[in-house]
C-alpha cells in the first residue's frame, strides 16, 4: 500500500523537538480514530473511574463528611475509602487499555501504512487484556516501590517503563521479556528520553491546565463569597454541585489527554529502535529505492558505529 500525503513514518530517526512535533501531529490527524477506539475499550473503566471521581469530590466537599461523631459520618468514610479503591482500580485499568490501545492503534496505523483499522485494532486490543493489565500492575507496583525507597530511584526506573508498553505491543513479547527489553534498550538513549519525557510532560500539564481553570477560579470565587456570608460553624448547605461538576470534568479531561504519553512512547521507542538497527531505513531501500536522504543516513550510521 502507497503511503498517504499526511503519512508520518514513525521508523525514523528524530531529535527530541521532532519527536514532540510528530506526537501532537498525529494525533491531530488521527484524533477521531483514537478516541473511538478507546471508548469501545476503555470506556467502561473510565466511566467507572469518572462516577467514583465525581462520588468522592462530593464526599470531599460534603459538610456531612466533616460531622464524624455519629453514624451517618462513619458511613460517609467508609464510602470515601471504597470510592478511592474504585478510583484506583478503574485508573489501573484505563491506564492499562489506553498505552495498549493507542499502541496497537499505532501498530495498525504503521501496518496500513497511514490506515487505522478499527476492527483489527480493537480486536488486538481484546486479545491483549489480560496481559495488559498484567503490564499495569507490574508498572504500578515497580514505580510505587521505587517511590517508597527514595525519589531519584523513580526516575531511574520511570524511563525505561516509559516505552514498557511499546515493546509489549510492537515487538508482540511478553510481558516479562518486555519489561527486561525496556530496560536493556534505553540504555544508550537514556537522557535523551528522559528529557523527552520532561518536556512532553510539562506540555501535557499546561494543556490540562485549561480544563482546571474554570473550576479553581470558581471555587476561590465561592469560598471568598461564602467566608462573607456564613459563619465557619455553619456548614449547613456547602455542597455546591457546580464545584462537584466541574472538578469532575477537569479530572475527565486530564485523563482523556493522557493520550499524548503513550503517543509520544512510540515515538521514542521508534527513533531508538532505528538508531540501533536502522530497520525503518532498510524497509525503504528494499521498497522504493535508496533515496539521497536515506543513503546520507545510512551513511552516517555506518561511520557511527565504525567509531
Amino acid at each position: 500500500m502507497i503511503p498517504s500525503n499526511n503519512y508520518i513514518e514513525f521508523k525514523r530517526k528524530r531529535e527530541m523537538g521532532d519527536i514532540i512535533a510528530d506526537t501532537f501531529k498525529f494525533l491531530r490527524r488521527n484524533s477521531k480514530a483514537v478516541f473511538t477506539i478507546l471508548a469501545k475499550t476503555a470506556g467502561i473503566p473510565f466511566v467507572i473511574f469518572v462516577i467514583a471521581q465525581g462520588y468522592y469530590t462530593y464526599i470531599s466537599f460534603s459538610s456531612l463528611y466533616i460531622v464524624t461523631d455519629g453514624s451517618f459520618g462513619q458511613f460517609e468514610s467508609i464510602t470515601m475509602i471504597i470510592s478511592v479503591i474504585f478510583i484506583f482500580a478503574s485508573l489501573l485499568f484505563y491506564y492499562s487499555l489506553l498505552f495498549t490501545g493507542i499502541s496497537c492503534t499505532i501498530k495498525s496505523y504503521i501496518d496500513n501504512k497511514g490506515v487505522i483499522n478499527e476492527t483489527e485494532v480493537i480486536h488486538a486490543i481484546r486479545s491483549k487484556i489480560g496481559g495488559s493489565l498484567l503490564a499495569g500492575i507490574a508498572k504500578t507496583f515497580i514505580l510505587g516501590l521505587a517511590t517508597m525507597v527514595c525519589f531519584l530511584p523513580v526516575i531511574y526506573f520511570a524511563v525505561p517503563l516509559y516505552i514498557f508498553f511499546a515493546v509489549y505491543i510492537f515487538e508482540n513479547r511478553k510481558v516479562s521479556d518486555a519489561l527486561g527489553k525496556s530496560f536493556d534498550i534505553i540504555k544508550e538513549e537514556y537522557w535523551m528520553t528522559l528529557f523527552t519525557m520532561i518536556v512532553i510532560g510539562i506540555i501535557y500539564c499546561i494543556a490540562t491546565l485549561v480544563f482546571s481553570v474554570p473550576s479553581m477560579i470558581y471555587v476561590w470565587i465561592q469560598t471568598f463569597t461564602s467566608l462573607q456570608e456564613i459563619s465557619y460553624t455553619d456548614t449547613e448547605g456547602s455542597v455546591d454541585m457546580v464545584t462537584v461538576i466541574l472538578t469532575t470534568v477537569a479530572s475527565a479531561a486530564r485523563h482523556l489527554l493522557y493520550v499524548i504519553i503513550p503517543i509520544g512512547a512510540s515515538f521514542v521507542y521508534y527513533n531508538i529502535n532505528e538508531r540501533k538497527h536502522q530497520t525503518g531505513t532498510l524497509e525503504r531501500i528494499n521498497s522504493i529505492g535508496i533515496s539521497d536522504e536515506d543513503r546520507n543516513e545510512l551513511n552516517t550510521n555506518s561511520n557511527f558505529n565504525r567509531l
